[in-house]
């Protein structure tokens, strides 16, 4: 299994250019993360193809995808099926669009090799209890060449980062919510091909106060950041956030 972390570069191509403009809404300092994390849902043409996302909430980002490839065949997948997705019209919308009530560590209402794309966003953390169930139903149902993709997940490595990250739990009494450790990553990945976990914020998390309020200062801390991992690869274990990219 190849395993690598990366500080990835800009996207350059435009496909999925409705999922980049969404995220938009989020932190100026998320900002790099979230367009690399979309980027990668549409790194491949999907129409024709099928995707799932977990413990994906009120299905925004379901509904996106399918919109992006009216040709393939999206499925949501939470604890319950969401309203929004009726309320808004969104099935209507989209007939390749479908929400299921389950759970990431049980896809048996899915077939062996049925799947080329599973993604989930800000989920891993919360299922990595039992890495060694989620990546057994996620090799099962994937095709060869399938991806299994993780967007804006916290890592645990920066003790700083950790301190900040838990005054922020605390304060909001978040009690579902928990640091991710490479060892932990290893095991998710340990029967696929690859995985790439591609980091971000390193001076910039301390920053975040400032740098979402002034962009010059979210520039500034980004760049710094891209010459340090690039410079000193032993940080980037230490970043604050990351995607993960999982290849069958």
């Amino acid at each position: 299994m190849n395993f690598e972390i990366i500080s990835p570069s800009k996207p350059k191509d435009s496909r999925g250019k409705e999922l980049i403009q969404a995220c938009k809404k989020y932190p100026r300092s998320d900002l790099a993360l979230f367009e690399a994390g979309y980027h990668e849902l549409c790194r491949l043409d999907l129409n024709g193809k099928a995707a799932l996302e977990v413990c994906g909430g009120f299905g925004e980002l379901a509904f996106r995808l399918a919109r992006t490839f009216p040709s393939a065949k999206v499925t949501g997948l939470d604890l319950y099926v969401p309203e929004q997705p009726t309320k808004e019209g969104w099935l209507a919308q989209c007939p390749n669009l479908s929400y299921v009530a389950g759970t990431a560590f049980d896809l048996s209402g899915f077939a062996p090799n049925s799947l080329d794309l599973i993604w989930g966003q800000a989920s891993l953390h919360h299922l990595a209890h039992s890495t060694g169930d989620l990546s057994r139903e996620a090799i099962r149902v994937l095709k060869p060449g399938g991806r299994l993709v993780f967007i804006f997940e916290p890592l645990g490595h920066n003790l700083l980062v950790a301190a900040i990250r838990a005054m922020r739990m605390s304060m909001a009494e978040m009690v579902d919510e928990s640091n991710l450790f490479l060892s932990q990553i290893k095991k998710l990945a340990a029967p696929f091909s690859s995985c790439q976990v591609q980091v971000f914020n390193l001076l910039g998390y301390p920053m975040k106060a400032f740098a979402d309020r002034i962009p010059f200062i979210s520039h500034l801390a980004e760049q710094v950041d891209a010459v340090l991992f690039k410079t000193f690869p032993a940080l980037r274990q230490h970043a604050a956030n990351c995607n993960i990219v999982l290849t069958k």
